[in-house]
């Protein structure tokens, strides 16, 4: 059993449930209503055959969600989820409207209750038990993402407020004020009407493919740009689909990153972004190469005299490392820093590695590299490049930003160098 159809199933265990539960107490309400002549429980007993119609939407709504892709549906049926909620708006709306009016007529001519001890025990009992109706269906809701079920949950804690109005009408009634069970009528009304266009309104949002957290597409940019390799996210759409997001996004790479990274990078982001937004099913990631014009260059040098400084083949052992900022082929700025490993005896490479990376170095030019440090920056998305020996920064530098650099593209335990320049 896959994931949503566990979430389905335990979605279809809360509607049936929810249907018993609102049945017996429709039930009752319209018996004792009938009986004792109760205009505010033969409104909540009405209200209750709207529940009842609601819930088999949702119960109907969730088995279509279960089928499986099509060719004519290939985002699956989970709107249909949502078509059953709207179809529950318009019946809450409905019921209201009815609800209204009558309500609006006992007001000015009330009449008495022939059964008040039946209609206060009905309408005393019922408040529990919707309440733990309403936490059990809003839970379930929550833990499946479920708007329908959560939109019922709501409806359930709005008869909560109507039980409640109801048992205080029922005994005003018995008090001397029979016309307040009118006005208890009309306030359980206006809370349904409210409910009523609430639901449907949200649920026309979702239809219309409408952001329901427009956050979260600011949250997937940021969560894809922070994805190293990624230089720019952007074009983020999300839509909602029953309980799921289906979305698009496209990621700027360098055009210099071979096809299997770009597919790889793509994978990190898709994972990154459902992991943190797990209501999303499906995230496509679209690859757009992209010129750098920022680049920050990275080598090993044998001493500290800038974009003078005479380049070392050895790349674990070189006593110091240079950081150049490329902008638009031109070189900005450069600073040197001490190789900090330099006195290490093992992993000494994968360790320097781990430095370049740490300085959001894009390319590094070198001579000599070992396996492990060429995997460990392959992985994290630095291009590697072979200079020759004996060049000072500012010659390898040129011969790169002029393309007469090799790409080294395969790990060796010891790359040599050759004329790759003519400096």
């Amino acid at each position: 059993m896959t994931e949503h159809t566990a979430s389905f199933r335990r979605g279809e265990t809360a509607t049936k449930m929810g249907f018993v539960s609102v049945a017996l107490l429709g039930a009752s309400k319209g018996l004792v209503g009938l009986t004792s002549g109760s205009i505010s429980l033969l409104a909540q007993a009405v209200d209750s055959l709207k529940d009842l119609f609601a819930l088999l939407a949702v119960f109907i709504g969730m088995r279509l969600s279960q089928r499986r892709p099509s060719e004519r549906f290939p985002y699956g049926y989970y709107k249909t989820e949502t078509f059953a909620s709207l179809v529950v708006s318009i019946l809450i709306l409905l019921t209201g409207v009815e609800i209204l009016r009558e309500s609006a007529f006992r007001v000015f001519e009330p009449e008495p209750l022939s059964a008040p001890l039946n209609a206060v025990i009905v309408s005393a009992s019922s408040i529990p038990i919707i309440y733990l109706l309403h936490r059990y269906v809003k839970r379930v809701g929550e833990e499946i993402n479920s708007q329908s079920l959560l939109s019922q949950a709501a409806d359930f804690r709005t008869d909560i407020y109507a039980s409640s109005l109801v048992l205080v009408s029922v005994v005003s009634s018995q008090g001397g004020y029979p016309w307040v069970e009118g006005i208890a009528g009309v306030v359980i009304s206006l809370l349904v009407l409210r409910m009523g266009a609430k639901l449907g309104w949200g649920s026309l949002l979702v239809l219309l493919d409408a952001v329901a957290k427009p956050e979260q597409m600011e949250l997937a940019r940021q969560l894809a740009e922070g994805v190293r390799g990624v230089r720019r996210a952007y074009n983020v759409r999300l839509r909602r689909s029953g309980p799921f997001c289906f979305g698009e996004i496209t990621i700027g790479v360098d055009q210099r990153l071979p096809v299997e990274h770009a597919h790889r990078l793509s994978e990190d982001v898709e994972r990154r972004v459902k992991e943190a937004i797990p209501a999303i099913e499906s995230l496509v990631v679209h690859i757009e190469p992209r010129k750098e014009t920022k680049l920050r260059l990275a080598m090993p040098i044998l001493e500290d005299r800038g974009m003078n400084s005479p380049l070392t083949p050895h790349f674990g052992e070189a006593p110091y490392f240079l950081f150049i900022d490329v902008e638009e082929n031109s070189v900005r700025r450069w600073m040197t820093r001490e190789n900090p490993r330099l006195g290490l005896e093992r992993k000494r490479g994968i360790t320097v590695a781990n430095l370049i990376i740490d300085e959001e170095t894009t390319t590094l030019l070198t001579g000599q590299l070992g396996e492990g440090p060429f995997h460990t920056l392959r992985d994290s998305f630095v291009e590697i490049y072979k200079v020759p020996e004996k060049v000072t920064a500012s010659e390898a530098v040129k011969a790169f930003l002029e393309g007469r650099l090799e790409r080294i593209e395969e790990a060796k335990e010891d790359v040599d160098s050759h004329d790759a320049v003519n400096p």
